[in-house]
């Protein structure tokens, strides 16, 4: 895994490879909703079925003792595995405890999509986070996904600026958030990169990568993107971005600050005071943040006493009704459920007793899914899954910081669910472990 591969030609899978990643969040690009296509039938996921076609096929021909074992026991892969096996034992533990039982008995909502659940978060980390050590293993292929995902993420963001403009002086909206629903989303910032939640996440991708391409080339990126960014992120009037921001800074104070100099602590609270000073303007200014806050009370006094919801709560009732549960089972003194969490997709079907809308009802706040299904502990080993490997890379390569923007990335997935936090870590472990390997080679050459 240290080496690169010689410099030569990206082949044609390489390359779909990494347009298929690209528009991975890119929701812009959807072309068929997901209860047409079960599955979301966005541009990525048509490229994503190609690429792996291909490497089957590839895999028939060549040679067993050519092919290369994915290792899922290795240094940097080891925690999400133990993390999976976790869930496998809070899926005993759901499914004896009634969690698997929906409102409405079926085979599709109890059995089959809980399922689809698992090989999702399994398949979620081979493509994203394995697949590019194995597929761009090369400068030209590092080199190749740097250029891809930059071309689009700024033309992303030219065309989320015009859009934001003309919707707020003329109400003309330019851009829709899916091309397969052609709905707006108002005067909040988006881009091609779907919701505002969606374009949050992808901003915050693009300032991580922006920072590891620097690490990559030792080329500085313009300190002047940091703002205008933030600035963009602001302008999504996101209320999961916000708190996945502030999730992210729990993160770096829980994980960063014990290693950091002094000197950079005082830097990094700086940059938290500008940051919160920044949000709390928004918060101040948002009307629709504002509606949320004002309904927060309501909404317990009605969970408590059975009273119908606010109009406003019942839009967020898939993120707010598998806390308050959770809350019911402290209350109850029922700690197991708080500590393992019952299983991949018992949120969805917790919020079925809710909703009577059916489909998938998972929360939008990917931290709520992560804490009801697999507890304070699969939590836990969720996080280390991403920041154990980048801090032994860390040192490896003899780099810092790169941390603090897997924790940021971690923070705001937690925020809104996301790809993005897996194909950064992949990214991380093939550019940090060569570099790692170069400084080792240069080292013995030097003696």
């Amino acid at each position: 895994m240290s080496n690169l591969q010689s410099s030569k030609k990206l082949g044609f899978t390489a390359k779909l490879y990494v347009w298929s990643v690209v528009f991975e969040t890119l929701l812009f690009f959807i072309l068929v909703g997901q209860e047409v296509s079960l599955i979301g039938g966005n541009l990525s996921r048509i490229l994503q079925f190609f690429v792996v076609t291909l490497l089957i096929l590839k895999a028939f021909f060549t040679p067993l003792s050519e092919i290369r074992i994915f290792n899922p026991f290795s240094q940097y892969f080891k925690w999400y595995f133990i993390y999976f096996v976790f869930i496998l034992v809070a899926f005993l533990y759901g499914y004896s405890s009634g969690a698997y039982i929906g409102k409405v008995e079926s085979f599709t909502s109890n059995v089959l999509r809980p399922g689809f659940e698992y090989f999702i978060s399994l398949y979620y980390f081979f493509y994203f986070a394995v697949l590019p050590i194995f597929i761009l293993r090369s400068e030209e292929g590092i080199n190749y996904f740097f250029k891809i995902f930059f071309f689009m993420f700024f033309i992303s963001l030219f065309l989320g600026t015009i859009d934001y403009l003309l919707v707020f002086l003329t109400g003309y909206e330019f851009i829709p958030r899916h091309l397969s629903d052609m709905r707006h989303v108002g005067i909040r910032f988006h881009g091609l990169a779907g919701e505002p939640r969606d374009a949050f996440v992808h901003l915050f991708f693009g300032l991580s990568l922006l920072y590891l391409k620097e690490i990559w080339d030792g080329k500085k990126f313009n300190r002047l993107w940091i703002p205008i960014i933030f600035f963009a992120a602001i302008l999504t009037q996101s209320t999961s971005g916000i708190l996945g921001l502030g999730m992210a800074a729990a993160l770096i104070i829980a994980f960063q600050v014990p290693r950091m100099r002094i000197r950079n602590v005082f830097i990094l609270s700086a940059s938290f005071l500008i940051i919160i000073s920044a949000v709390s303007l928004l918060v101040l200014n948002s009307t629709r943040i504002q509606i949320y806050l004002d309904a927060a009370p309501l909404a317990m006094y009605a969970l408590e006493n059975g009273l119908e919801l606010p109009g406003v709560i019942m839009a967020q009732i898939t993120n707010i009704y598998p806390l308050w549960i959770r809350w019911v089972d402290i209350t109850n003194l029922n700690i197991l459920p708080l500590l393992i969490g019952t299983g991949l997709g018992t949120t969805s079907i917790l919020n079925g007793y809710i909703l009577s809308e059916g489909g998938v009802l998972n929360p939008h706040a990917n931290i709520i899914r992560v804490f009801f299904e697999s507890g304070f502990i699969g939590t836990l080993l969720f996080i280390f899954a991403f920041i154990s490997p980048v801090m032994r890379l860390e040192k490896f390569a003899q780099v810092q910081n790169i941390s603090i923007f897997m924790l940021l990335m971690l923070g705001v997935s937690f925020g809104h669910r996301s790809s993005a936090v897996f194909t950064f870590l992949g990214l991380v472990i093939l550019i940090l472990s060569f570099l790692g390997a170069n400084q080792k080679k240069g080292l013995k050459q030097d003696n």
